[in-house]
């Protein structure tokens, strides 16, 4: 099995995918932490921090699951305050919750973490259309079609930049990049695989609605990773 490549926005973004539980901790994560950390003078180091995280049961793909937030040591004490962000936060995607629950301290009974259970996700309708594309077809189509380069294990690329490219892609393009020796009476002769040219199509169509969608929500840098 050829290993996926995933599409990704690869900035900060200006408007949050949140149609996942993976991305409900990202966003969770950049507007109730950062921003405390920072009223508190402290450094925020995104890579470093993972306060916030899925559930071991939880699909963090799916648009609904549990969310666990680790209270940081440097809030100790201020769960209420949190709870009121994260609140706040959700209810501004007209996210729903259970009742939160808490894991308890055995000795001390402080709040150590706040589970969040995600019972209904109405940004699961904004999601992003879906690339489904191979390492294998990423060379093909990223690389030697679009001329993408990978670097820092992935490629990156501007929306508009790659709408650009995809669209210009010809067929006689498609045909020499699926192309393989083929043996026949004059000899060995280069021959577009049509099985190959259609995943081809697929590829570039996919992507192209990808870039179109970043587009029209403001991600301007986008990842294939």
């Amino acid at each position: 099995m050829h290993r996926q490549l995933t599409f990704t926005i690869a900035e900060k973004p200006t408007l949050w995918c949140t149609h996942r539980v993976v991305d409900l901790c990202d966003y969770l994560s950049g507007t109730v932490l950062e921003p405390m950390f920072a009223r508190e003078g402290m450094k925020w180091e995104r890579r470093f921090m993972d306060f916030i995280t899925f559930d071991t049961c939880t699909d963090p793909m799916a648009p609904t699951g549990t969310i666990r937030f680790a209270i940081p040591l440097w809030f100790a004490g201020r769960w209420g305050e949190l709870e009121a962000a994260i609140t706040q936060q959700l209810d501004k995607l007209r996210i729903k919750t259970a009742p939160f629950e808490y894991e308890r301290d055995p000795q001390l009974n402080t709040v150590q973490a706040i589970l969040i259970s995600i019972t209904d996700n109405p940004t699961a309708l904004l999601a992003p259309p879906t690339v489904d594309m191979s390492r294998t077809q990423g060379c093909i189509v990223l690389r030697d079609l679009l001329g993408y380069q990978w670097a820092n294990g992935r490629y990156e690329f501007s929306a508009d930049d790659l709408v650009k490219r995809a669209s210009r892609v010809t067929e006689d393009r498609i045909a020499a990049c699926t192309a393989s020796p083929v043996k026949g009476p004059e000899g060995l002769r280069r021959t577009p695989s049509p099985v190959g040219m259609k995943a081809v199509r697929r590829c570039l169509e996919e992507i192209n609605r990808y870039g179109q969608w970043a587009l029209s929500h403001n991600h301007r840098k986008l990842a294939a990773v």
